[in-house]
C-alpha cells in the first residue's frame, strides 16, 4: 500500500540553459548545458483516509498568480475539473507513465494528496517549465526521472539531469548509455558572457525542430558539435570562445537551411550571438562589447542577465 509521508514534502528543479549541443545532442552529440539559479518548487500536503482520494494541483507563476488548478480522481485516474483542459490532459498523461514506472502509487493511496508548484522564473523565459516539472514529479513518487521523461516529453535530457545538477554539465547519450559529467567552467572572460531575452513566439522554434529532425543524421555534424563543445568548455580567451560559438552557429544555420540569430536581429553587432536550446525564440548568448546593453535595449531588448547572475557556476 503506498501511502504518503506524514510530513510536508517539499523538492526543487533547476532550470536550464543549453550552451551548446543544440538539436544534435539529439542524436549523440557531446552537449555542454548549465543549471539555472532560479527553477520551482513542488509542495505536497496530504490529508484524511478516504476510499475515493482525489489530487488537488495548484501552479503558481513567478508573480505569485494561480495559473492553473485541477482535481483529479485517483481511483481510476481522471480528470474530474480543470482550469485548463490540455494542461490537465498532459499532467495525467505524467501520472499514468507514473503508474507504469511505480504500480499502484496514484492507485493505491488511500489519502487526499495537494500539489502545489511555483515557478521561480517567468514561464515564457524557456528555462525548463517542463523538465523540472518531470524531475519535481518523478522524486515525489520515486521514479527514474530519465525513465519518466522518454515516457512523457521525449527530450534528449538534458534538462532534466539540469533539474539536480549545481553546476555546469557535460552531457551526452551516445546509443542507450548517458553519460553526465561536470564541466569545469569557469574561464577569466566570463563577465564579458550574457544573456539577451529575445521574447519571440514558440512557432517558430517548432518549425526549426522538424526541419532538423527531417533531416537524416549526420555523423559528420554530430562529430564537428561535439569537438566545438569541448573546444569552447576549455576556451582561454575571449576569442578563442566567440570562434567556437560562431563555428557552431555556422555549422547548423547551413545545415538546417535557418538563417542564424545575428543575421535576423542584430547584423550590425559587434560581438557573437549564440542562439540556446530551441532556435527562433528564448535567450541568446552575446559576448560584451562597449555599451553592448545601450544597443540591445534600443532595439527593444530589456531582459539581459549576465552568466553568473542567471546560472550556476
Amino acid at each position: 500500500m503506498h501511502r504518503l509521508r506524514s510530513a510536508t514534502q517539499k523538492i526543487h528543479a533547476n532550470g536550464k540553459l543549453l550552451i551548446s549541443g543544440e538539436y544534435a545532442v539529439l542524436d549523440g552529440a557531446l552537449a555542454f548545458a548549465v543549471p539555472a539559479k532560479l527553477g520551482q518548487t513542488l509542495e505536497v500536503n496530504h490529508s484524511g483516509e478516504t476510499e475515493s482520494p482525489t489530487l488537488v494541483w495548484e501552479a503558481f507563476l513567478e508573480d505569485q498568480s494561480l495559473w492553473f488548478s485541477a482535481e483529479f480522481e485517483l481511483k481510476p485516474l481522471s480528470i474530474l475539473k480543470s482550469t485548463d483542459a490540455k494542461f490537465a490532459s498532459k499532467l495525467l498523461g505524467i501520472f499514468k507513465a507514473i503508474e507504469q514506472l511505480n504500480p499502484g502509487f496514484f492507485q493505491n493511496q488511500t489519502q487526499n494528496i495537494h500539489c502545489k508548484t511555483q515557478l521561480e522564473f517567468p514561464k515564457d523565459w524557456g528555462l525548463g517549465s517542463s523538465s523540472t516539472l518531470i524531475y519535481l514529479l518523478a522524486k515525489f513518487t520515486e521514479v527514474d526521472e530519465f525513465k519518466l521523461n522518454e515516457l512523457t516529453f521525449e527530450t534528449s535530457g538534458y534538462d532534466v539531469a539540469c533539474a539536480g545538477q549545481n553546476q555546469p554539465i557535460l552531457y551526452q547519450v551516445p546509443g542507450n548509455e548517458r553519460i553526465i559529467e561536470p564541466a569545469n567552467f569557469h574561464p577569466d572572460f566570463i563577465d564579458k558572457l550574457y544573456f539577451v531575452y529575445l521574447n519571440q513566439k514558440q512557432d517558430t522554434q517548432l518549425s526549426v525542430s522538424k526541419q532538423y529532425k527531417s533531416r537524416p543524421r549526420n555523423e559528420r555534424l554530430i562529430a564537428k558539435i561535439s569537438l566545438l563543445t569541448e573546444q569552447m568548455v576549455k576556451s582561454g580567451t575571449l576569442a578563442e570562445f566567440e570562434s567556437c560559438i560562431n563555428h557552431h552557429e555556422d555549422l547548423l544555420s547551413v545545415y538546417m537551411e535557418v538563417p542564424k540569430a545575428k543575421d535576423l536581429y542584430f547584423p550590425d553587432y559587434g560581438g557573437s550571438v549564440k542562439s540556446l536550446g530551441a532556435w527562433g525564440g528564448d535567450f541568446v548568448l552575446v559576448t560584451a562589447r562597449e555599451g553592448f546593453q545601450n544597443y540591445f535595449q534600443s532595439k527593444g531588448y530589456s531582459t539581459i542577465c549576465s552568466f553568473g547572475e542567471l546560472l550556476k557556476i
